[in-house]
This record gives C-alpha cells, structure tokens and sequence, in this order.
C-alpha cells in the first residue's frame, strides 16, 4: 500500500488506508486520545479508543508531542463530527521523527511572534497555513508567468550568474573569488537578455536570482531577489509595456479563478486596470494633490502610495519617459528625455524597462557619462557592432508582486528564506 493524503481518503467505511504526516494536536484521556494528523493537503482525525486497538498503540501515544512525525496504517470511519467527516481507526503507529519541547516559536498564529523570530525559525513558520500558503502563491504567479510567455512565443533562457562586470554599474554588487578572477554576483540579467535580440531567438524571458549590495534596511528591498525579465526585438518603450499589462492582468485572472489560496490571504484581489502616465504628468499630479515633488527628482516610497490613492490599489501605474538623468545607461535617450518606464501597483514598484540603447557610439556615449568605463563593457559595446536591432524589456520582482498578490506588508514575507543586511541564515 503507498501512503495517500488527507484530502485524498476515502470516504467509505472500512477502507484500509496509510497516512504520514505531522501531530497538530493530541488529546484526551487514558482510555481514549484523539490526534490530529496533519500533511501538505489537510488534516484527518485518528482515534485511539481502548479496546478498539491494541492497548500497547493507545499507550505510546501518551509519550507523543505535538509536531511529531508519524506513519498511521488504519481503517477509515465515516463521522460527520470529525475533521473532513471521517475518521481514522488505527491498526498501525510509527514514530518517524519526535519533536522536541517546547517549540522555539508558536507558529499556530495565535501568540503574536516577530517577524525576526519567526526567520528565525522559517521551517516551523512555514507549517502556519497562511503562511506556506504564500509560496504555493508565489509558484502559480511563476507558473501563469511561464505560461503566457510560452504561448506568446517567447524562449525560456538562463543567463550566467556569475559576470566580470555589473550591467548597471556602480558599487551594489558582491565580489566572488573565481579561480585567479575578480567576479562578481549579477545584479541584472540585463545585458545577456539583451544580447539575445540579436539572434535566431528575438524574444526571451527568464526567472532568476539577482543580488544587489546595497546598505539599505526597508519593508521592500532585498539583498537577494528573484526577477522576471522579458526582451523583445523591434520593440520601444510603449509596445513592450502592452507585455506587462497584459500578464499582470493573465496572472491574477488565473489565480483569482484556480487558486484558492489566494482568496484566503487577500479577498480584495481583482484583476487590475491600468494608467498610463508620462514623468512630468506624474510630477504635476502630485503637485495638484499637495505631494512636494520637482522635476527630476526620484519618485519616493510615499509618491509611489500618494500615486496607489489617487488611482487606487488596484491601478497598475506605468510612468514613462523619464528624465534620461534617472535611468541606466542601457536606456535609449530621446533628448534630456529617455525611453524607459516604471510600473507600479498597490503603492509599490514592481517592475522598471523600457526601449534599449543598440547603438554603440550612443552606447559608449552614456557610460562616460554615468561616468562608467566603456572598456568594462567592451563586450557587450563591440557585439553591437554587427546587427543589434531596437529591442526594449523590463523585469518584474517576483517578491514585490507576491507582496501585493498576497496582501503583505514587509517583503521578507514573500521570500522563503530572505536575504538582507543582517540576516545570512538559516
């Protein structure tokens, strides 16, 4: 016999079955114990009644703590009382793994615990429902992702990890030992992506890793994400911002109709609609509605939650044409202007982009004046030499969209196992 699922039980008496599976909760007296037998799909009662089982399996569980790991062989019971109107009879019991007393945290939500506490302790944070429930979340807005690219005719590529050089400069990178070689942790897939344009394959997206050194310590900012990036041959700033519209949009569709889960963790959910809205536009609204603000100068945390009230939560912003100022050097210019966008939804950014720079003198030109230097981008500069055509992109931080998906207010909830300033483990 193989093990089933709570959720998968048959609900017919008699029907020998096999559970494993964590203890919720014991109870009870010397002739009679109820446990509550938890896995990844649901709960089921198992019953130990003297003179139903043996005596020597109502002992043992007298020595059994909450949060053990148990195998239960038995025969099911219809009870309407019971948990999923059944019950388990046991003719079988192993203790697979004792857990030890008292837990370091209570993680039943009942007893207010810290967020640092409860890192602390991720694995027994992760056996709160609501909690784990976040990252079967944050794999069906991958999932959706993946889907709707592949269906757009999109190729899934991987780029490299480990670079000489940071696409996006500055001093936020973590250097690596590699072999006799300085490297470093990509910040970005920008530049593999890019490259990409210019072959047989025209239009990719990936999930990956990136790492950024920055000092900061806020409610949305990570050491250690995970993006999902898209780029797009013969496309600007405005055709690939439809790309973004519309798998937001495909995502939460999907998951408000297949994903239960997420009802549960944010019953406001709705597909969002959408703004469009250049810099100075967005200045001048702020402006309108009291918000201090001049232009070029960086939308701030509250600008982004003024913007989120005065179009709504469920409004996903796209702010366009930027002063080229505050945009990578990779950024196409149109003037003092460039081609690039941000978009933002529930107060937060959740994605930046926009039409590239696949020339090489403009190129050249934009790192010397970010005060770069060109030669640590040789080979990305020379590959433009021969037939790069107008590409544009952007990248959405998987965290940042499962924090408005699922309702959180601090990032650190939507990483399983975070990455900031301070913390390294577990």
């Amino acid at each position: 016999m193989k093990r089933v699922f709570t959720k998968e039980i048959p609900k017919k008496d008699g029907t020998k079955v096999i559970l494993a599976g964590w203890i919720r909760k014991i109870r009870g007296s010397d002739n009679l114990r109820f446990i509550i037998l938890r896995d990844m799909t649901g709960e089921a009662q198992v019953i130990f009644k003297k003179g139903s089982v043996r005596d020597e399996l109502l002992e043992r569980t007298k020595e059994l703590t909450e949060e053990s790991v148990i195998k239960v062989e038995g025969f099911v019971k219809v009870n309407k009382e019971a948990p999923g109107g059944l019950e388990i009879i046991p003719e079988k019991l192993d203790v697979l793994s004792k857990a030890d007393v008292p837990l370091p945290i209570d993680f039943s939500g009942k007893v207010n615990t810290g967020l640092d506490k409860r890192l602390d302790w991720r694995f027994l944070d992760l056996r709160n429902k609501k909690i784990s429930s976040i990252f079967k979340v944050q794999g069906e807005i991958c999932k959706y992702f993946r889907e709707f690219f592949t269906k757009e005719g999109f190729t899934e590529f991987w780029p490299p990890e480990i670079i000489e050089s940071a696409p996006e400069g500055g001093a936020e990178l973590f250097s690596v030992k590699y072999f006799e070689k300085k490297a470093y942790l990509a910040q970005s897939p920008e530049l593999y992506k890019e490259l990409c344009t210019g072959t047989n394959l025209e239009r990719v997206f990936c999930i990956v890793p990136i790492w950024r050194a920055e000092k900061h310590d806020t409610y949305k900012h990570l050491n250690e994400v995970r993006q999902m990036d898209i780029e797009v041959a013969f496309a600007d700033q405005f055709s690939i911002m439809e790309y973004l519209e519309k798998v937001v949009q495909y995502v939460i569709k999907n998951l408000l109709e297949n994903c239960p889960e997420v009802k549960e963790l944010n019953p406001e959910l709705k597909v969002p609609k959408t703004e469009k809205l250049s810099y100075g536009e967005v200045v001048e609204v702020l402006k309108k509605n009291k918000f201090g603000i001049e232009y070029g100068e960086d939308l701030s945390t509250e600008a982004e939650k003024k913007l989120a009230e005065i179009y709504g939560k469920n409004t996903l912003i796209f702010i366009h044409s930027w002063p080229k100022s505050l945009k990578p050097f990779y950024i196409m210019p149109n003037g003092e202007e460039s081609k690039g966008f941000d978009a933002d939804l529930g107060g937060i950014e959740i994605s930046s982009g926009g039409q590239r720079v696949h020339r090489p003198e403009i190129l050249e030109k934009q790192l010397k004046e970010k005060r770069l230097n060109p030669k640590d981008f040789k080979f990305f500069t020379d590959s433009l030499r021969f037939g790069i055509p107008p590409h544009a992109g952007w990248s959405i931080g998987l965290e940042r969209l499962t924090m408005y998906v699922c309702n959180l207010n601090n990032i650190r909830e939507a990483c399983l196992f975070p990455r900031d300033r301070e913390r390294l483990t577990p």
